[in-house]
């Protein structure tokens, strides 16, 4: 008799086990059932997904736009060349050997010397024939110029810096005000893109809430009876979880498919119109890894929203 009640003891202390299998079916029929659930109501299903997509092609759409920017500026941003004039005394093998010495440092991207007998003879090819401008002798000096890898103002400040110190150099030409005003106009579009993408991630977030809290609504009744049979709320939780997941896919793919029409519909006449203007239009197109961003960002937004929507909802339907 006391074996039979230490025995006892023993199974009431032990843990209870995990049934991993019954967990993992329980997760495939609620992905299973949820999806079949959009399925069977193709109209406000697809209205959803529309909805969601639209949401996520905006700042999809800027994104590109911005990338677009960036890539057609870097080309202007060479006006942030710095120009260095030697000393009169500075010989040409000295003035070439300080050029290769900065061609060779990692923050210049590229470095060109201008003897000057070249310098003379450019500035003499566009004067007029008819000048009058005569001189004796050549009062235009040796430069270098370097074009920086990095254009912002902190980069090139330091740069002018290191290349003040030059013993051949006698004085440097850099137009900063007009690299601070072109980063200015970037830095801005860039913070609104970022403000637009959140404002229309939180647009996103509350359709998929309100649609799961529709459906919770519309389930209120069968929730109540499983909670009596005993069932968690993670139980509960989950089917509708999976709603969300599935809303989220969806939106992301439909925004893909939509990104896609409007390539194929307008990426002719865009490359058309900026060549006119001697401009490279971008390519209307997402790359895998942005694609697979797209599809997370819109995956992670819905989720939130539907366990938002179960935070405030589900204890609604506790049994009274």
């Amino acid at each position: 008799m006391a074996k039979n009640r230490a025995a006892t003891n023993r199974r009431r202390n032990r843990a209870p086990k995990v049934d991993i299998k019954g967990w993992y079916r329980h997760h495939l029929m609620c992905a299973r059932s949820a999806l079949m659930g959009l399925i069977r109501q193709p109209i406000s299903s697809a209205l959803t997904w529309l909805v969601i997509a639209i949401a996520l092609l905006l700042p999809t759409l800027f994104y590109i736009a911005l990338q677009a920017i960036n890539t057609q500026t870097q080309a202007w941003q060479e006006g942030g060349q710095i120009t260095l004039y030697l000393n009169n005394t500075t010989t040409i093998d000295q003035g070439q050997a300080l050029a290769n010495e900065l061609r060779a440092r990692p923050e210049v991207s590229t470095v060109e010397y201008i003897s000057k007998q070249q310098a003379w003879d450019s500035f003499r090819s566009v004067l007029s024939l008819q000048s009058a401008l005569e001189l004796d002798e050549n009062p235009l000096p040796a430069s270098i110029v370097v074009v920086p890898i990095e254009q912002s103002m902190a980069d090139l400040e330091a740069l002018i810096l290191m290349l003040t110190d030059l013993a051949d150099v006698e004085d440097i030409q850099i137009d900063l005000a007009w690299i601070e005003r072109l980063n200015n106009v970037l830095d801005l579009i860039e913070s609104i893109v970022q403000v637009l993408s959140i404002i229309l991630a939180t647009a996103v977030l509350l359709i998929v809430g309100n649609t799961i809290r529709l459906s919770i609504e519309s389930r209120k009744a069968e929730i109540q009876i499983i909670k009596l049979l005993g069932a968690t709320d993670n139980y509960v939780r989950r089917p509708f979880l999976y709603l969300g997941f599935w809303y989220g896919l969806s939106g992301g793919l439909a925004a893909w498919l939509l990104l896609t029409l409007i390539s194929l519909n307008f990426q002719n006449q865009l490359d058309t119109f900026l060549a006119s203007y001697g401009l490279t239009a971008p390519a209307i197109w997402l790359n895998v890894r942005e694609f697979g961003i797209l599809l997370l960002s819109s995956i992670l937004v819905s989720l939130m929203g539907a366990r938002i929507a179960l935070w405030r909802h589900l204890k609604d339907t506790d049994p009274q």
